[in-house]
């Protein structure tokens, strides 16, 4: 039936090697058995029914419109997003659903009021390996490499999900990058998606590297040690590329499992520069940047939706002596340098951060927009 079908392979499966490129191109590495599934396998189904998700993330980086009856490969993996679904690997695959676009599948557990039930999924069988044994992304992460790069690292966190980080980190190191400096960047917890890589990279990030390049399709309920043992690994091939800069994204929020246990080890890490900090509004901006310093982390500047107006930014000013900084704010070269305490000139590291600002595309617009009322 799915002889000439082309298999659509998630975003989430593109460290695996040699994936066909049609269903009849699999030949015998395909089979359905009865073993209980596993995390991060490998895993054919056909779409039964759209609902949450309508697209998909494939391995090129390209999206795809999703039809009933397509052919997908995902990697099966839980999830954990407060604005989206909960889902767990399941013992049995029975009961099947789409859990992200970037190529993860699972049983979806919870729904967020109002939002569409999730895309129905039945299973069609593992991807094998030579051996005939099921394809399985932790096998083909990335190694720790030795490196005696010192880059500074900057973290940026924020209060929940959809804060804003992402676009905080690329308006970072976007600004950064203009400044002549070289930065990379890696997204260390999460669930497998292409668009906030690109973003990085279309920022000018020298390399970009997330969880899926250390073998897992999302982090949700990894242990302490194996979310360090990510992170190690991304930082170091990171490094051995010789930015100047490393920019890190943890994704959800302050009060997520996964973020609450990294805090601590980041806060040790030599080269740990300092945190930029992101929420929604500026009733979070006090009590988040006290959590941070209590792990012991530097929160160098504050962005994210709490930036989306002036008055938000008054507010949020009040609220702390750290810098309220916008995207465009973290874009302008000289306030990027500035937060990332990186100027090559010392002279400026003792310029007061108001005249640094100055410079900013967000200041000039609202002294012109003053003068003209």
């Amino acid at each position: 039936m799915w002889t000439n079908s082309k298999i659509k392979w998630g975003y989430a499966t593109s460290r695996i090697p040699n994936l066909p490129r049609q269903w009849g191109d699999a030949g015998g590495r395909i089979r359905l058995d009865s073993l209980a599934p596993q995390r991060n396998d490998v895993l054919l189904s056909e779409v039964v029914s759209l609902g949450r998700h309508k697209r998909i993330d494939l391995h090129n980086r390209c999206k795809s419109k999703l039809f009933v009856g397509d052919v997908v490969g995902l990697v099966l993996s839980p999830r954990y997003a407060t604005r989206q679904f909960e889902a767990v690997v399941p013992p049995t695959l029975d009961e099947l659903h789409f859990v992200c676009a970037g190529g993860v599948c699972g049983r979806v557990i919870g729904v967020p009021d109002m939002m569409t039930p999730p895309t129905l999924l039945r299973p069609l069988g593992y991807l094998l390996d030579d051996q005939g044994e099921r394809v399985n992304l932790k096998r083909h992460a990335l190694e720790t490499v030795d490196h005696d790069n010192d880059a500074d690292i900057i973290v940026v966190i924020g209060s929940s999900m959809d804060s804003g980080k992402t676009t905080a980190a690329f308006s970072l190191l976007n600004g950064l990058s203009h400044s002549g400096h070289a930065v990379a960047a890696a997204k260390i917890t999460g669930t497998a998606s292409c668009k906030d890589l690109s973003a990085l990279i279309d920022a000018g990030a020298t390399r970009a590297l997330d969880f899926t390049d250390a073998g897992f399709g999302s982090t949700a309920d990894l242990s302490a040690h194996e979310l360090w043992e990510i992170a190690n690994t991304l930082i170091s091939h990171l490094a051995d590329e010789n930015p100047d800069t490393i920019v890190i994204e943890i994704a959800d929020g302050l009060l997520q499992r996964e973020t609450a246990a990294l805090l601590g080890m980041i806060a040790d890490m030599p080269q740990f520069r300092g945190a930029l900090f992101t929420c929604t509004d500026s009733l979070h901006v006090a009590p988040g940047i006290a959590r941070l310093q209590s792990y012991g982390l530097n929160v160098l500047a504050v962005s994210g939706l709490v930036t989306a107006s002036h008055l938000s930014i008054r507010e949020a000013e009040q609220e702390t002596s750290v810098p309220v900084l916008s995207s465009e704010d973290l874009k302008s070269p000289s306030v990027a340098v500035r937060i990332g305490l990186m100027s090559p000139d010392s002279q400026s590291l003792n310029t007061p951060f108001n005249h640094v600002l100055a410079q900013s595309p967000r200041f000039n617009a609202a002294v012109h927009t003053n003068g003209s009322a």
